[in-house]
């Protein structure tokens, strides 16, 4: 027994050092992405100014090209008549001509030149997002193969067997991981790229407001621009991950806002029928059934061509009842059920059946392709439900 002990105490502390090797590799891999995140920055912002100068010197180029057309004329004009202008005004004006000829020859040539830098940064750009891609990609399967290793992954659905058990706490962690990647793939994309190009413009704003204040005052209106277009994101950004109006105005508009912003983004039908809720439904229980709701019609919107969507929800003194159905074109349950226990596929619909599990719901899936799909979900009010129970 004493063996068998210390066989044990020595795995467990091979698995510490590995553990500690790929946090320190996880951190490595961090850092390389945050070197290149900053590089992609800096590219984009150099690639918006070139796209500046560019159309700068296209206004350029066809106001030399109108100048060069009328020195042309002269030209011609003068050079047909030689009764009329000496052979000094001929060489003015042939001058000139040449004068304007080299400088729209210059200005098409330093066009050129630019539009094949701005070409080969694009595609300097596009790499290197794609390298952060695939890092990122890494970092998710190293932080699920970190917690699985530390203990962490929880299973929560009641399978058959262990082996689809552990499958299925793993694709779950996989699951989080894509999301808190998602999240930070949002703020970079979007209010980290507007936010930079902000510092950026900052001290080029203020060497404009030195020479010419009139300019200077209209690079402060875009740069006010660009910082509301970044605050808009974060609220986005804000409200996809925990909406504050569940707080303040309640669940119930909160869901039809969020069918609001459906139907501006896709031609939905989608009617409503909720009762009125104060306190009967608890806060956390609340939660849930939003993000329950919101993940059924992404889903929906995403794949199921519906035209028409109806949104049920009702409640006694102990449960309450979802029912989401849609007319679109179906699928089959057993077998994506199946895939979803198995596999691991379709992270939202594997969230939904998470958080039925773990509020100890029940579950109900209807659909038959070409007919449409309906989603039956019955939660507990409150958490004393759950206790009683």
């Amino acid at each position: 027994m004493k063996r068998r002990g210390t066989e044990i105490s020595e795995i467990n502390e091979i698995i510490k050092r590995i553990i500690e090797q790929i946090s320190n590799s996880k951190e490595m891999i961090i850092n390389i992405i945050d070197n290149v995140k900053k590089e992609e920055a800096e590219l984009i912002i150099e690639i918006k100014q070139l796209k500046d100068k560019i159309a700068e010197i296209i206004k350029e180029v066809d106001e030399l090209e109108k100048l060069d057309k009328k020195m042309r004329q002269s030209l011609s004009e003068v050079s047909s008549r030689f009764d009329k202008y000496s052979e000094k005004d001929i060489k003015e004006v042939y001058d000139k001509a040449y004068e304007v000829r080299l400088k729209l020859l210059t200005k098409r040539n330093e066009e050129k030149s630019l539009r094949e830098k701005r070409d080969r940064l694009e595609i300097q750009l596009k790499k290197l997002g794609e390298n952060i891609n695939n890092a990122q990609k890494a970092i998710s399967q190293i932080t699920v193969a970190l917690k699985y290793l530390e203990g962490e992954a929880l299973s929560t659905l009641n399978l058959d067997d262990k082996e689809s058990e552990m499958l299925v706490g793993i694709k779950i962690l996989e699951a989080q991981e894509d999301e808190r990647k998602r999240i930070a793939r949002d703020i970079h994309d979007g209010p980290a790229q507007y936010v930079a190009s902000a510092v950026m413009r900052i001290d080029f704003t203020k060497k404009v407001i030195e020479k010419d204040l009139e300019k200077g005052m209209m690079e402060l209106s875009e740069l006010k621009e660009v910082l509301k277009t970044a605050l808009k994101e974060i609220r986005a950004i804000i409200f996809d991950l925990r909406p504050m109006s569940l707080d303040d105005l309640g669940l119930a508009h909160t869901i039809q806002e969020y069918v609001k912003s459906i139907k501006e983004e896709k031609d939905i039908n989608i009617e409503l029928k909720i009762k009125p809720i104060e306190d009967e439904i608890e806060p956390i229980i609340q939660v849930a059934v939003y993000r329950i709701i919101q993940e059924i019609l992404n889903n929906v919107k995403k794949h199921s061509k519906a035209k028409n969507v109806e949104v049920k929800l009702d409640y006694g003194l102990k449960y309450l009842m979802i029912v989401v159905s849609d007319d679109g074109i179906g699928f089959d349950v057993e077998e994506t059920l199946k895939k979803v226990k198995t596999q691991g596929t379709n992270y939202g619909l594997l969230g939904i059946m998470e958080r039925v599990n773990q509020l100890q719901g029940e579950f109900e899936l209807e659909s038959k392709k070409g007919v449409g799909t309906k989603f039956k979900i019955k939660l507990p009010v409150n958490r004393g439900v759950i206790k009683d129970d």
